[in-house]
């Protein structure tokens, strides 16, 4: 089995004071952190707003004004794999990353039948951690923790387990999370690059699989308190 070509991660946060605490400490690291090997974008292009927000503050009050009971805001990472984006000319990857970010939320939502929420996301680049150092293109994405239904009332919506998961036959449902981001960004690997790519990745090996804390993933040496779907 071939390596994955993108993996997204899902956690939300509780509508309570520890999750409005870790909120805005998340909103303030993803708009403001990035990788000193390149250049930061402004402030300005960081966010694309898809009805949350242009800049954290704005996402986080409209995060705590569209809360539900259960879920403060959903929290996703959206991260292709660096040694396929690095076969993306330089000049068009920033692009990808935030067509497949809105290709793969709006889809997801879809498949579960449910209305597009509001949502924003913002890009991120840095390099991986290993000895390639390969660029590291990925979004970080807040989206509304209710709905609007068609009576215009907000709605919640629990994320079942198989959705968001990789086994228990999770990759052959229709609405899984993995299932949708690999399905979206593989068709834009196709329409960028042809379908050569696909014979490249199908010989590599597959690395196991080893366990990364969200802390480690995000670089940062604590994190607020955040329910992670696994």
């Amino acid at each position: 089995m071939p390596k994955p070509t993108i993996i997204p991660n899902r956690h939300y946060q509780k509508p309570n004071k520890g999750g409005q605490r870790g909120l805005k400490k998340l909103l303030k690291y993803v708009s403001h952190r990035e990788s000193p090997d390149h250049r930061p974008l402004p402030l300005a292009e960081r966010w694309t707003d898809v009805g949350l927000g242009a800049n954290w503050r704005a996402v986080y009050e409209h995060c705590s004004q569209l809360a539900g009971p259960y879920v403060l805001a959903h929290h996703l990472v959206i991260s292709p794999a660096p040694d396929l984006m690095a076969l993306v000319p330089e000049i068009q990857r920033a692009e990808l990353v935030r067509e497949v970010t809105e290709r793969v939320i709006e889809t997801w939502h879809l498949e579960r039948g449910l209305d597009i929420p509001e949502y924003s996301y913002v890009l991120h680049d840095r390099d991986t951690n290993d000895q390639r150092g390969l660029q590291h293109l990925h979004s970080h994405v807040f989206v509304a923790g209710t709905i609007e239904n068609s009576a215009g009332e907000r709605e919640s919506h629990r994320v079942k387990r198989e959705q968001v998961c990789t086994d228990r036959g999770g990759l052959q449902r229709s609405d899984n999370l993995h299932h949708i981001a690999r399905q979206e960004f593989e068709a834009l690997l196709d329409r960028t690059l042809g379908r050569d790519w696909r014979r490249l990745r199908e010989v590599e090996p597959v690395e196991p699989l080893r366990e990364v804390s969200l802390e480690q993933y995000l670089g940062l040496d604590t994190l607020p308190t955040l329910e992670i779907e696994r």
